[in-house]
């Protein structure tokens, strides 16, 4: 059976109270096609907040690699049950989703790791288990930072699970979150929240490794001094990156030219080799172990080898992937549902980022509302749009309008699935534009709520590049490309009337911060939640983003409202969607399956 070119599933664990379920992504170019899998940094979603390994991942299909990204357990979509991330769990996770990559395609697997999986991936490579890698900006100074102070790391290691401002107080603990994260720290760092025990343990596990790597098929690229002079006395090839930090591009991350080297390195050395010689269709070469092969019968892990469309979540809520169709587009989701025996209920929580964003967004604020929703009650869905995430797609061809058609989409087919008949959208940030949107356009959406809305672009900031990009002209923005159609959709757009006219409930969500100083549109809304009928206003702590504190806040108030305003008996009876036909309500889980053959600084 031929599998689809882009799938999600979760892969199992044998005692699902012990070990998180992990979320996987495949690319899937051919049966027996080399395959690369993407270890990418601590706390930060498998796409990258900008997008840029499902990129990378879309090119290296196209050039016929097969690419698998995931979510390192207890983070973004592999955080099934909230309990801590370990250092043991990630190479736990990383082995088993690398076995299963070779298991689902060709024999050769490859590597690619920045952040905390250049750790995981240099291991790998250096006990033959992976048979070529790459190593984005490997850091080494930060970990060797960690690893030459024991009494710190010993002092981090009992600090217990934490948001990365929490940790800028110690040289250490800030040196190994940014080499973890794969982003110099910078406010508000879009990472959510990390386990300092595993980084702690990390850091010596980082010197061994990096030290094992004379003689391995490795790509350095590196935009470190340290980093190239490492690389240079190994023995490893080398790629250099060259980027000035400023206020606008904190790290190589936020540059578009920086971002095409890191991936013309890639698809070129994954798919010609380290040299860049034709490789005659393959990866590298494996490089054996010690013992002259790679060890295939190591003891079994937690993980089964299998795969589930749905896992249990807390509390007997469930987690389940969504796959759906708009415009030709595959697009992927996740949907949190309360335990079964409580449905039907009366309505379903969407999740909208800004932009950029995706399902999982900075400080995991995504999964933290969808967690606390379906232990709420409250079913909650979040999904990558077209060209965001890890959803297929371009984002240069982003407008307010192509996500809008994207939600309704979304939208029927959570109806169609027994869901729920009414939805209300939670915008963040600039995306409560497309909970304006929805509210007035879409007859389903009964309510909204606006996380820090930016209903209005200010026009801070350099003056854009414009250049022709995927067939349009784009202007830079955030690492990434973003056409002018963008501009031409928003323009004009009154969103507050929007709401005003949908006549549907709105709960607004801002940071004192926010409320201190607002601008002219923070006191146009500030003025409706006072005056309007069903208009309300929340206050949390922090500027726009929220602090941690604050996102929690955030969190609480959004469930408690939606729940005290659309529960059974609620007053938000007002707005109904048209008459559908009886649809069945969801049923408990099929068993495993195996796969078939914010301001503009610039978070928006």
């Amino acid at each position: 059976m031929r599998q689809p070119r882009l799938s999600q599933y979760f892969l199992t664990s044998r005692t699902p109270s012990d070990t998180d379920p992990v979320c996987v992504v495949r690319h899937h170019h051919d049966d027996t096609a080399p395959t690369v899998v993407l270890l990418t940094g601590l706390a930060l979603s498998m796409s990258e907040p900008r997008y840029l390994w499902s990129i990378l991942a879309r090119r290296l299909r196209t050039r016929g690699v097969n690419v698998v990204q995931y979510d390192h357990p207890g983070h973004a979509d592999s955080a099934a049950t909230g309990r801590p991330a370990t250092w043991a769990g990630a190479r736990d996770a990383a082995r088993a989703v690398l076995e299963h990559a070779r298991e689902t395609g060709g024999e050769e697997v490859a590597v690619l790791g920045c952040g905390i999986g250049n750790v995981l991936a240099a291991e790998l490579l250096a006990d033959g288990t992976a048979s070529a890698g790459l190593l984005v900006c490997p850091d080494l100074a930060r970990w060797r930072a960690g690893a030459a102070s024991p009494a710190e790391l010993a002092a981090l290691a009992a600090r217990g699970r934490a948001v990365p401002d929490e940790l800028q107080d110690s040289r250490v603990a800030a040196a190994l979150v940014d080499a973890a994260v794969g982003e110099p720290y910078q406010p508000p760092q879009p990472a959510g929240p990390l386990d300092a025990g595993l980084l702690a343990a990390a850091a010596p596990a980082a010197e061994r490794a990096f030290a094992a790597l004379d003689g391995t098929r490795t790509l350095v690229v590196a935009v470190t001094d340290e980093d190239r002079r490492w690389a240079r006395d190994i023995g490893l090839p080398l790629r250099e990156l060259t980027h000035q930090p400023d206020g606008w591009a904190p790290s190589w991350h936020w540059e578009h030219e920086t971002r095409e080297t890191v991936m013309a390195a890639a698809v070129d050395f994954l798919t010609n080799g380290a040299d860049g010689q034709a490789a005659g269709g393959s990866l590298p070469g494996r490089r054996t172990s010690a013992a002259g092969a790679v060890d295939r019968a190591a003891p079994p892990g937690p993980y089964t080898g299998h795969t589930a469309d749905t896992v249990p979540g807390a509390d007997g809520s469930l987690i389940s992937s969504v796959r759906f169709t708009s415009d030709g587009e595959e697009l992927l989701g996740i949907l949190h549902t309360p335990p079964p025996r409580s449905a039907p209920w009366p309505v379903c929580l969407i999740y909208e980022p800004g932009n950029p964003g995706q399902r999982v967004d900075i400080h995991e604020c995504g999964t933290l509302l969808a967690h606390a929703g379906a232990q709420s009650g409250l079913p909650v869905f979040r999904y990558d749009s077209r060209g965001t995430g890890v959803s297929d797609g371009c984002f240069t061809h982003t407008t307010w309008s192509r996500r809008l058609a994207d939600l309704r989409v979304a939208v029927e087919r959570l109806r169609a699935q027994g869901v729920a008949e009414r939805f209300v959208v939670v915008g963040n940030s600039a995306g409560a534009r497309l909970a304006a949107m929805a509210a007035h356009d879409l007859p389903a959406v009964c309510g909204a709520v606006l996380w820090g809305p930016i209903l209005s672009e200010d026009g801070e900031g350099p003056a854009p590049r414009l250049r022709r990009v995927d067939g349009t002209l784009a202007a830079a923005w955030c690492g990434l490309w973003l056409g002018v159609a963008y501009t031409r959709d928003d323009r004009g757009r009154d969103y507050p009337a929007l709401l005003r006219d949908s006549d549907v409930p709105v709960c607004v969500v801002y940071g004192t911060e926010e409320v201190e100083h607002p601008d002219t549109a923070t006191r146009l809304l500030l003025d409706e939640t006072g005056r309007r009928r069903g208009w309300e206003l929340r206050v949390v702590d922090g500027s726009h983003g929220f602090s941690a504190s604050g996102l929690a806040g955030a969190v609480r108030a959004t469930t408690a409202w939606t729940a005290t305003t659309f529960g059974r008996g609620g007053s938000g009876e007002a707005h109904q969607p048209p008459s559908a036909p009886a649809t069945p309500q969801p049923t408990l889980p099929p068993p495993p399956l195996e796969v078939p053959a914010h301001d503009r600084r610039p978070l928006r």
